[in-house]
């Protein structure tokens, strides 16, 4: 019999797959510090777009650890200290994430009515201290801001749970519960590469949501209510935990697309690969 740690694949009736289907990739060697003379700079560049660095190491000399970056990958930490979030978070919130909403007059906001696509090959590491993460709210990996004039949770959210089960949520302008509306939850395992598509429409009266974990639809929602009449919404990756974490949060990522007008329908039947080098 499989452990749960044996699975690594859950569907949209929770069938599970063994973590034969996914090697474990080879990673660590090839990252690269960000930091200009000890603090990461205002925007990076990385995966084909410029990116605002929402982090402790904006504000605070030597946090090298916070965001670390590949040719192809991007490596995102935090920690249990109290300057690991940007400098306007207020404190017990932990953050590390690239925002695609950028300082000054370059504010690209997603279009409500419109099909995005997005993608990313995901690793979320084995939490150090897995009773202790229990006693809090979990966190975000990536999410669809809602954008300040309506605020709140985002209009999607892929999340882990404070057990460790991956969650993604939708909120919208008429969504009944105004924290957001569950549309998947699973255990989908930690050190493993997971290769994650989504298709969406912004709409805060007929959104959609779709996604696909390494081929695998787990998500399938239409006619309902995703962001506001506002049209404020911008992607975040990283790491958000804002109930804090008892352990080192690690999280990486490669395959990146920004959600964007197109078709990413040929990667749901081949998912990609964590790049070898």
């Amino acid at each position: 019999m499989f452990s749960r740690r044996e699975f690594c694949v859950v569907g949209a009736s929770s069938i599970m797959l063994p973590t034969a289907c996914r090697a474990a990739p080879a990673r660590g060697a090839g990252y690269a510090s960000i930091l200009e003379r000890g603090f990461a700079p205002e925007t990076v560049d990385w995966a084909d777009r410029s990116w605002r660095c929402n982090m402790g190491s904006t504000w605070n000399a030597g946090m090298d650890y916070c965001l670390q970056l590949g040719a192809k990958t991007a490596r995102f930490e935090i920690r249990n200290t109290e300057r690991d979030h940007s400098k306007i978070d207020p404190p017990g919130k932990l953050r590390s994430e690239l925002s695609g909403s950028l300082p000054g007059g370059n504010r690209e906001r997603l279009p409500n009515g419109v099909p995005l696509w997005g993608a990313m090959t995901f690793i979320h590491h084995r939490w150090a201290d897995p009773f202790g993460m229990a006693r809090l709210h979990g966190g975000v990996h990536g999410q669809i801001h809602i954008g300040s004039k309506f605020g709140g949770s985002p209009a999607v959210a892929f999340r882990r749970t404070n057990d460790g089960q991956l969650l993604i949520t939708t909120r919208g302008e008429l969504d009944p519960d105004g924290n957001g509306t569950v549309r998947f939850r699973g255990p989908v395992s930690f050190d493993e590469a997971h290769d994650l598509v989504y298709n969406l429409v912004l709409d805060p009266n007929a959104g959609s949501l779709r996604v696909w974990i390494d081929g695998r639809k787990i998500v399938d929602v239409s006619g309902v209510s995703i962001g506001s009449h506002f049209a404020q919404s911008y992607w975040n990756i990283g790491c958000y935990y804002g109930s804090g974490a008892s352990c080192p949060v690690v999280a990486e990522y490669a395959n990146h697309v920004y959600p964007a007008p197109g078709d990413l329908t040929a990667r749901t039947r081949r998912p990609a690969a964590w790049p070898v080098s």
